[in-house]
């Protein structure tokens, strides 16, 4: 067997060494006030509409009846912003026809409608248009940037669309090439807060700052900050703030398992705020808040490639290297104590049982469900849905069983779920979800 370079060879432990020590003085860490034992779960309901009518449209219109009319959900001067899936494309996206339907309805609402539709994302790449903005293979008619210009042509220019920026270095971007954006200290501006005093915390030591956008709404110029609410020079103007989180239903990844409403909050946190960033000094962003040391020569192993690289990431792959149930644990802290938002829809019309964007792993089943509790949500969103599709497909779905199903207890999805649940409260048991089917 070749040695291997004396170099190479040095440079691996090196990494190693750094990163136990980094670990070290993670667990080392003084908790603060997101210490992952202190567990309070608030009542929910644990409702869950699923529509299954043969179309987008019908489904949309479905799940508002059963809500009791979108008057039910949205007020006459609202802000109301639409957290889209803009990172992916294909089955990746956000279903803009069942998209389109809900802002139809909020402009056509019952009473009048005065207030402005936002469609906002971070996607966490430099390019703005790009990606599910402007995709010429989206999940639905058109891409959402195309959506927008629809209405615009209807003569509906309270409709319009906003991307977030990450606001620190990204010097080493793993998940995302964006950063250099602002970091703002109230709601003025565009940009990002970062508020360091308030944190989740892993049993490892590991810390998540929260985060969230701050921005300039297209149509009325007032300043959003999804914290805080409307404001106008500075001062909160009595606007009315709605967060209606719309995602996709698709297979994430062996140490993910299944990306659906939770896993879509991704888009609101500044990716940049901890590692991969470089600062602040002793956090993590929301991605990497359950990295292992390992997970240092896991990324050497990724960057240097060859026979070396891949030697050593099959020896340790990343779902061995990354505890990504914590992730679920920082976006469950962020929904409880940054905002919940009002309502989370999970267009579910064209999945992924094995890929974001692969046609050949993805099914059409036809349906959208919607929930005010999001963990219960996902978790029937998989079962009920993705998984069925996943075995369907057969040798082709096989692979993906595990990681898809919300009920396998040592799963990286139930784990997930787990964790969110401990901050933001619901199930992933089958008898505990109230679900109300509609076809």
């Amino acid at each position: 067997m070749k040695e291997p370079e004396p170099m190479a060879r040095r440079r691996f432990l090196e990494l190693t060494s750094l990163s136990l020590a980094a670990g070290a003085c993670a667990r080392g860490a003084g908790e603060g006030q997101g210490e992952a034992s202190a567990v309070e779960v608030p009542a929910t309901s644990r409702r869950v509409v699923m529509a299954r009518t043969g179309s987008p449209e019908n489904n949309a219109r479905a799940l508002l009846e059963s809500w009791g009319g979108v008057e039910s959900l949205i007020g006459p001067e609202d802000m109301v912003v639409f957290k889209v899936n803009a990172q992916w494309y294909a089955q990746g996206m956000t279903n803009t026809d069942v998209l389109a339907e809900l802002i139809g309805a909020v402009l056509d609402r019952p009473g009048g409608f005065s207030g402005e539709i936002v469609l906002a994302d971070n996607h966490h790449y430099r390019q703005d248009l790009s990606r599910g903005w402007t995709t010429d293979r989206p999940n639905g008619r058109m891409n959402y940037l195309a959506l927008v210009r629809a209405f615009h042509e209807q003569g509906r220019q309270r409709v319009g669309h906003v991307q977030w920026h990450d606001a620190g270095r990204n010097p080493e971007p793993w998940q995302g090439d964006a950063g250099g954006g602002h970091r703002l200290d109230g709601p003025e501006g565009d940009g990002y807060r970062w508020w360091l005093e308030e944190y989740h915390t892993t049993p490892e030591g590991n810390r998540c700052a929260m985060t969230w956008p701050v921005f300039t709404s297209p149509f009325f110029g007032e300043t959003v900050d999804l914290r805080d609410g409307v404001h106008v020079g500075g001062r909160p103007n009595g606007r009315p703030l709605k967060l209606i989180n719309i995602s996709s239903l698709n297979h994430h990844s062996r140490y993910a398992g299944v990306t659906a409403s939770i896993k879509n909050l991704m888009g609101i946190v500044d990716m940049t705020c901890g590692f991969q960033g470089p600062e602040p000094a002793g956090f993590f962003n929301t991605h990497y808040i359950g990295m292992r040391p390992s997970h240092a020569t896991w990324r050497w192993a990724k960057k240097k490639g060859g026979m070396t690289g891949r030697l050593i990431r099959r020896m340790l792959p990343e779902e061995k290297a990354l505890d990504f149930e914590h992730t679920g644990g920082a976006l469950g802290h962020w929904m409880k104590t940054v905002r919940r938002p009002d309502l989370h829809v999970v267009t579910a019309e064209w999945v992924g049982f094995g890929s974001r964007t692969r046609e050949e792993f993805s099914a059409r089943p036809g349906v959208t469900l919607a929930s005010d509790d999001p963990v219960t949500l996902d978790a029937v969103a998989a079962r009920e849905v993705l998984l069925p599709a996943t075995r369907q497909a057969g040798e082709r779905g096989a692979p993906f069983l595990p990681f898809n199903d919300p009920d396998r207890g040592d799963g990286p999805f139930h784990k997930f779920l787990e964790q969110a649940r401990r901050k933001v409260g619901g199930s992933l048991r089958l008898e505990d979800a109230q679900v109300e089917t509609v076809s």
